[in-house]
């Protein structure tokens, strides 16, 4: 059977394709807290290019191609070069703004000619150009302007600040992208050029994505008042939302960091209630998650909020054993070390039900510097050998510590323990679907901590330090399996 051989064309796309999938991933890291880019920008799209221009459609691409039962090479149409964003000497230096030379594109929408695109292109001189995006004039106007703008910073979101919600979604979207990359600090330097009337207006829009009622309720939590806390509230409460009632609510994350900012520390009281405290009624997990979500982000971000009380907010979770491994890293990232018995109380008493909460419980015991934890250490890996051997897997994985179980110690050092960095992982240490192995049995009631070590933690990296180089690690092994299989494909090319 003869296998099918990508063309370097299609290689070339699919690389490019790939970047910019990490690229996005990579961005939205670093970006806005509560915003998740929908695709790249028109900024970076053409920063990865060599070539873009505006181009005329001239002649479409045949309507017997277009069809469902079409066979053959994918569709193309024909454009005419009218204004040039990037690579002009390059084209010039192919002909390619030549009256009479046309740019061959794939297309797979039947339009008439006339009808103005942005298209890109990679790999000159013959060039392999990007799929059509279709823009009208106040489009080309927006496009011409990119070039001009600060490469970061407030001046630069003050210009996409006009085209938020704008009546070309095209425009729209691309303006939405750029908040959603930009550092929070960015955002939060635009406070006196924002209008919170019109960001409250979205936020109660029904019809706005959830995406960007995030980043709306994120910017009226810097530039609002107390005043417009009255109207967030009304939207936590559910009151009198009527059908649009999940609508409204969606972001729910990002509008209780509102809330919270605008009313101040007393805003957690009904965050509390409402979220939190699982002891009189059931609240939908995904309402609490958000929650502490929005917690997160007032403990890093807020300058108003003081840490201590999001921390006993956060404390409420663990009076909830299902849910305490959602809070447990950042008591420990945050160095909250009052827990210590509480911990141990929970990972002593775990059900198969909540059994995954022991290994978020050992690495807190390892990071916290106090002889306690030490002596509680000890009496874990008594109880759940599997468990303590786990959380130094996922550790280490993580790059979080060089410890593993068989590291601990078993007599009393003489040294005197290190204080925590700042970062522990969020994440990694946390896993709702880890497998019970053998041994990771709940332990008998009334088990308690017995004497042991003083251990060491180590110093930490930063989550979103070693996901950026995740990425780029995966993003090199995917870059150098094509680049393989194209040399393997041009070597049966040459042999055939």
């Amino acid at each position: 059977m003869q296998i099918p051989v990508l063309s370097s064309a299609r290689i070339s796309i699919l690389m490019l394709a790939i970047s910019a999938l990490f690229l996005v991933a990579i961005e939205q890291s670093l970006g806005c807290p509560f915003c998740a880019a929908v695709g790249l920008t028109f900024s970076q799209e053409i920063k990865q290019s060599e070539a873009a221009v505006i181009a005329r459609l001239v002649e479409p691409p045949p309507a017997s191609a277009l069809g469902p039962n079409a066979e053959g090479p994918l569709p193309q149409a024909k454009f005419e070069v009218v204004d040039v964003l990037k690579g002009e000497d390059l084209l010039r230096s192919t002909n390619l703004l030549d009256a009479n030379t046309l740019i061959d594109a794939i297309m797979l929408e039947a339009t008439a000619p006339g009808n103005l695109y942005l298209i890109m292109g990679i790999e000159p001189p013959e060039f392999i150009w990007s799929n059509p995006i279709a823009i009208n004039q106040r489009a080309v106007t927006y496009l011409k302007k990119l070039e001009q703008l600060p490469e970061s910073g407030p001046d630069r979101l003050a210009f996409f600040q006009q085209y938020l919600e704008d009546k070309d979604d095209v425009l729209a979207r691309d303006a939405y992208d750029e908040f959603a990359i930009a550092p929070y600090d960015d955002v939060r330097g635009l406070e006196n050029r924002m209008d919170p009337t019109a960001l409250l207006q979205w936020i109660k829009t029904p019809r706005i994505p959830s995406n960007r009622r995030r980043l709306y309720a994120t910017m009226l939590g810097i530039c609002g008042t107390p005043a417009y806390a009255a109207e967030i509230e009304k939207i936590l409460l559910g009151e009198d939302l009527g059908d649009d009632s999940s609508d409204l609510r969606s972001g729910l994350d990002a509008l209780i960091a509102c809330y919270v900012v605008l009313v101040g520390p007393t805003g957690l009281d009904l965050i509390d209630k409402l979220f939190l405290d699982r002891s009189s009624r059931d609240i939908p997990f995904t309402e609490t998650y958000a929650a502490v979500m929005a917690l997160r982000f007032l403990g890093e971000e807020s300058e108003t909020i003081p840490r201590e009380r999001v921390l006993e907010s956060l404390r409420l979770l663990l009076n909830e054993p299902k849910l305490a491994d959602l809070v447990i890293a950042d008591l420990a990232r945050w160095q909250d070390w009052s827990v210590i018995a509480k911990l141990t109380t929970i990972y002593v008493n775990a059900t198969p039900e909540n059994i995954f909460v022991r290994e978020p419980i050992v690495n807190y015991m390892k990071a916290c510097p106090l002889p306690e934890a030490a002596r509680a250490l000890v009496k874990l890996r008594e109880i759940d050998p599997e468990a303590v051997r786990r959380a130094a897997t996922l550790a280490g994985l993580a790059g979080l510590t060089t410890t593993t179980e068989e590291d601990l110690p078993t007599e009393q050092p003489s040294a005197t323990p290190v204080r925590l960095a700042d970062v522990v992982a969020d994440d990694v240490t946390t896993d709702r679907s880890m497998v019970v192995s053998t041994g990771s049995q709940p332990a008998a009631e009334g088990s308690q901590p017995g004497e042991g070590p003083i251990l060491q933690p180590t110093n930490v990296p930063s989550t979103k330090s070693s996901l950026r180089w995740i990425f780029w690690l995966v993003l090199v092994v995917i870059v150098a399996f094509l680049s393989r299989y194209l040399l393997h494909s041009g070597k049966r090319d040459t042999a055939g």
